[in-house]
This record gives structure tokens, sequence and C-alpha cells, in this order.
């Protein structure tokens, strides 16, 4: 009699994961888009319209116009709404605005670009200007609702517009409130004494603890110093570097190599351009006081209050 043997395992069944839902696509789409990295390619099947129409919002010249890629439905109408928005003269944008539907991802991320635009060109009145932000808050993916309210606030600050600013944090969700509370900071400033910042000379490189309004200028532009020539700045405005690298501690003496490094080849290429600037090797010290996004204009009062704080998407192309 032959030994009995055990019979081979059964190999386990071969499992494919679930090809991506269209919301998880657009969601990809939408993240790669917000950290300027390649978009995903359209995949095929039935919400290729869809992707195709979100993929052509983040890259195409919307001055060109967008090819409707839907078949007859509501999102055909919805895309054709958009396209005619785009057509339309100032004096009736506000109605097509109001009506515009937003169900598709593609149709709000293109509806924030077109506004983004006409905001550089100046061609946005202030009441436009709400209407947009206010119709992109209603409806659409996180991304672009994300855009407009931080937007809105930015324009809010801009303006000092308290009820305004009373309004967007009336209708924002319990995920704004790290924002609106940065917000609450910047308004609690306007009027009020400057604050006192631990500031790096350039190109000297020495520390000094300072209220803003000792700086010796009226305006005060924070921005980073990128490759390339550095910013032309009127006289009357002191420019203050933040650290593209930032991480020290605010109340530090001392920048570790690193942050060093950055400051003298700084120091450099201001010392060879005869040009003088403040250097702040951590961006802790302005988020405390809610100065969260570049480029910031501040400017100052005669007695060295703070007048006006312009920031982020309200701050201007040039102090």
């Amino acid at each position: 009699m032959l030994p009995l043997t055990a019979l081979p395992p059964t190999p386990p069944a071969e499992t494919r994961p679930a090809p991506p839902t269209a919301a998880e696509l657009a969601d990809r789409l939408l993240e790669a888009y917000d950290w300027g990295l390649p978009l995903p390619a359209a995949p095929r099947g039935s919400g290729t319209p869809a992707f195709r129409w979100l993929r052509a919002a983040a890259t195409s010249d919307l001055q060109q116009g967008l090819a409707n890629p839907f078949p007859p439905g509501p999102a055909h109408r919805e895309a054709e709404a958009l396209r005619a928005l785009f057509r339309e003269p100032q004096g009736r944008l506000a109605g097509r605005l109001a009506a515009l539907s937003l169900k598709q991802p593609g149709t709000a991320l293109a509806l924030w670009r077109w506004g983004k635009a006409r905001m550089r060109e100046g061609r946005f009145t202030p009441d436009l200007r709400r209407i947009w932000e206010d119709r992109l808050l209603a409806e659409g993916p996180a991304l672009t609702r994300g855009y407009a309210l931080r937007h809105a606030l930015c324009w809010a600050l801009a303006d000092q517009d308290e009820a305004r600013f009373a309004s967007l944090k009336a209708r924002a969700d319990a995920t704004a409130d790290p924002i609106l509370a940065q917000f609450q900071r910047l308004f609690g400033l306007l009027g009020g004494p400057s604050p006192v910042l631990r500031l790096w000379t350039l190109p000297a490189l020495d520390y000094q603890d300072v209220r803003l309004d000792q700086l010796g200028a009226a305006r005060l532009w924070v921005l980073p110093a990128e490759e390339g020539p550095l910013p032309e700045l009127p006289p009357e405005v002191a420019w203050i570097i933040p650290s593209l690298h930032a991480g020290l501690d605010d109340r530090s003496a001392n920048l570790p190599s690193g942050l060093m490094d950055e400051a003298r080849a700084l120091a450099s290429r201001l010392q060879a351009e005869g040009r003088t600037a403040r250097y702040v090797p951590t961006r802790a010290a302005f988020e405390d006081l809610g100065l969260a996004w570049f480029p910031i204009l501040i400017e100052l009062d005669g007695q060295g209050y703070i007048k006006a704080v312009r920031m982020g998407d309200a701050a201007p192309a040039r102090p």
C-alpha cells in the first residue's frame, strides 16, 4: 500500500485591485495640481469625459476656450454654461456666476483659474469678486472651496472688512477653524503697535530684536528671495526675507550651518548690488501672528502702528 501524502495546498485566487472610481481619479488629479506635480493621464471607461474635462480645466489656456467632452445631459449643460460665462460681457457676469452649476470638479477648477486671471488683470469689481468667491465656496471639490476661502479671507483682511470676515466665518465648517484663527489674529493687529521680531541684518548678519516700525520704512515687503535677479523695491520699502528652509527657534541667537549658508549666500547677493534687507530664519514668528502666505505687504502709519496688511491672494505683484 502506498503511503498517504498531503494534497498540495490550493493556490490563492488571483485578486486584482478594483479600478479607481471617478471620484478617486478626480482627487488624484486635484492633489497633483495642488502640489504642482505631473497630472495623471486620462483613464479609459465611462468616467473619461469628466476626467478629460477636469484635466483640461487644470492645463488649458482658458482664453482659448474649453472643448465640451460630455454627451447630452446635465454635465454637458453645465460645461456649456461655463463656456458661455467665459464669453459674457462684464455687466452680465453676476447673474451667470450665481446660476452656474459646479457639480463637475472640472467646472469648479476652471472657474477658479478664470477668476484668478481676471483678478490679476484688475477686471473684477469688488462685488463681482465676492460673487465669484461665494459661488466657489458654495459648491465643488474641497480644493477649490479651500482656495476660495483663502482668497476671500485675504481680501477681507486687505479691505479691513470685518462684516465680510464674519460672514465667511459663519458659513465655514470646523475644518476651517485653523485658517480662521489666523485671520482673527491679523484683524487684531490692525491699528495696533508693531510686533517685535528677531531679524538678522543683511549683509552684516547681526541679529536684532526690533519692532517693525524701527526698520525705518513705512512699508514692509515680506517675501523669500528666489533664484534670479533680486526684486526692485522702492526706497521707502524694507525687505524682510523669510528662509526657504525655515525651522529655527525664532528666539535663537545662532544660525545652524544650513541656515548660515543660506544667509551668507543672500548677504553676498545683496552686497554685490549695494542692497540691504532683513533675514528671518524661521516662519514660526510670522505664523504666530497669522502671516502665513507670501508675499505680504505691511503698511505702517505715522506712529508706527499697523495700518494695513495685504497678504497672499490680496498682495500686489510689487509693493
